[in-house]
């Protein structure tokens, strides 16, 4: 039988036994929780990271989407508008640009003939001698009640002077002839300004001034051929002179009519058909 002192040695070691294997149990769980940290951790990381990169390549993508909607609403999005000097500019060049070609045009090459340059067949004569223009303006250009003492028409082809220069020269002798009568009220001017009807029936505001051997449109004709876009060659215009019934005043109006020419006709089938003696 075991004496009262080895008794407590026994249980002295049985409970130094029972907090070791406390200890031992409680450093275990420790580790076991830092294990379960540590893969807490290293999910919430994977997470955090994937997430991230899902976030950056949705930023990408709304991105590129943004730029597309961008760049398609700035391809369907109306051009600025021009400024006054840019306007002015792409103007004179574009003048530029047709004073050249119709001065080229008007260069005779070498090995060519001038009637390579001048129609002169019977054929034109023969149409032209048909193409008889109205006695009266057309009542698209005015209504024919507000035409009074209306004269008889002169008609004629474009020359390149005529759409390049400010002016529209018309013969001397058919101007005499033919607004004669109405020019009386305007006598000893040498330049006078008109009210002009156009083919469309808008108002312009052209002068006339008499020269020597043409009476010619000058302050205002530029802007009547750029306006109705009339060009060499195969553009012909009718002027007639009438008093406006309402206003009494002497006026011009102007057709204008285009034909597949491209030439100019010859001398001699400008006064058969246009009765043109300059």
């Amino acid at each position: 039988m075991a004496s009262p002192t080895q008794a407590r040695e026994v249980h002295h070691r049985k409970e130094e036994d029972a907090l070791d294997e406390e200890r031992e149990l409680i450093d275990l769980n420790k580790e076991a929780k830092h294990e379960d940290d540590d893969k807490i951790v290293a999910s919430e990381s994977s997470e955090t990271r994937e997430a991230k990169k899902q976030k950056v390549e949705q930023e990408v993508k709304d991105a590129y989407q943004e730029d597309e909607r961008r760049g398609g609403m700035t391809r369907t999005t109306t051009p600025r508008s021009l400024t006054q000097e840019e306007a002015k500019a792409k103007e004179d060049d574009a003048r530029a640009s047709r004073m050249l070609a119709s001065t080229s045009n008007d260069l005779v090459r070498p090995g060519l003939d001038i009637n390579d340059y001048v129609d002169d067949s019977e054929q034109t004569l023969t149409f032209l001698t048909r193409w008889k223009a109205p006695e009266t303006p057309p009542e698209r250009i005015i209504h024919r009640t507000l035409v009074e003492q209306c004269s008889k028409p002169i008609q004629k082809q474009l020359t390149t002077s005529d759409v390049t220069q400010n002016r529209l020269s018309l013969s001397y002798s058919q101007v005499r002839k033919k607004f004669q009568q109405l020019l009386g009220d305007e006598s000893g001017r040498k330049e006078s300004r008109f009210t002009v009807y156009g083919p469309d029936g808008k108002v312009h505001e052209i002068w006339l001034r008499e020269k020597k051997r043409s009476f010619d449109l000058t302050i205002g004709w530029w802007s009547f051929v750029e306006q109705y876009g009339l060009k060499e060659c195969c553009d012909f215009v009718t002027v007639w002179m009438f008093r406006h019934s309402v206003t009494r005043r002497i006026c011009l109006a102007i057709d204008t009519t285009r034909f597949a020419f491209r030439k100019q006709v010859s001398k001699r089938i400008s006064q058969a058909a246009f009765e043109d003696s300059d």
